[in-house]
Order: structure tokens, then sequence, then C-alpha cells
């Protein structure tokens, strides 16, 4: 025999985002999780974004050249170098590295192979971005799990 009592259903889980009051302690906010697929890449901001970034990483090789040169040149590497290179050579000789090491042209050549390098990665990431796009159609996507946390 009952008293009153009436069952509605099973208990279910509370909704994802809410917050649940445990027994004895603190209210608890419960993880909330969704998945989705990556399924295209827009390749116009795949480009620009590989752009910025290629164009970073010049400026940042052009100024690490330019210490480089100047820790260098400071501790008297070149010198030592066209020491040695009189001492195998012989006093007579007219080569002088300084010609052919000098900053104007360390900088210049870092500057070519820095402008070579942000043409080649931005046309390459783009490249990837379509070749992205065009294989999602076989495989269905990436799979990514985002969670969010408190």
């Amino acid at each position: 025999m009952t008293t009153g009592s009436t069952v509605t259903g099973p208990l279910l889980p509370p909704e994802p985002g809410t917050v649940v009051a445990p027994a004895g302690g603190q209210p608890v906010r419960t993880v909330r999780r969704a998945r989705v697929s990556v399924t295209r890449v827009d390749p116009w901001s795949v480009m620009k974004l590989s752009f910025i970034l290629t164009v970073s990483l010049a400026v940042v090789s052009l100024v690490a050249t330019s210490i480089l040169y100047w820790v260098l040149s400071a501790s008297g590497v070149f010198d030592q170098l066209q020491s040695t290179i009189l001492s195998v050579t012989g006093p007579d000789t007219s080569f002088r590295l300084v010609n052919f090491v000098s900053y104007g042209r360390v900088l210049a050549v870092t500057t070519i192979i820095a402008i070579i390098d942000i043409i080649l990665l931005t046309a390459l990431a783009t490249l990837g971005a379509f070749l992205f796009n065009l294989t999602t159609g076989l495989v269905g996507g990436v799979d990514v799990v985002l969670t969010e946390s408190d």
C-alpha cells in the first residue's frame, strides 16, 4: 500500500550547463560538450592568416640575423676568419672577407629569402586549404570535441 507518493518517470540527468547542488556540497556546474565536424575551411581566411604569420616570421628572421651578425662582428669572428684566410693563402692575396660578408649584403640575402618564404608559404597554405576542402567530401572532415570549462 502506498501513501500518496507518485513516480512520474525515471530520473534524468540535468541539462548540460545547469548548476547542480549535491547533498552537503557546493554547487557544481555540469560540463557541456559538443561534437562538431570541420568540413570546410575558407581559403581566403587561410591565405590572410598565413600571410600575416609569414611576414612576422620574416621580421623575426631579419632581427635575428642582425643580432647574430652584430654578435659575431663584436666578438671578432670575422677578423679571425680573415687572418686564417691570409695565413692559408699567403699575404699577397687580394681576398677580403668583409667584401663578401658585409652587413648590408647579409641583410639583403636574408630579405630576399624572407620574401621568397612569404610567397611560397602563403601559396602552400592556401593550396592546403583547397585540398582540405576537396578531401572532406571523401572522408567527412575532422571531428572535434569542444568542452566548456569553468
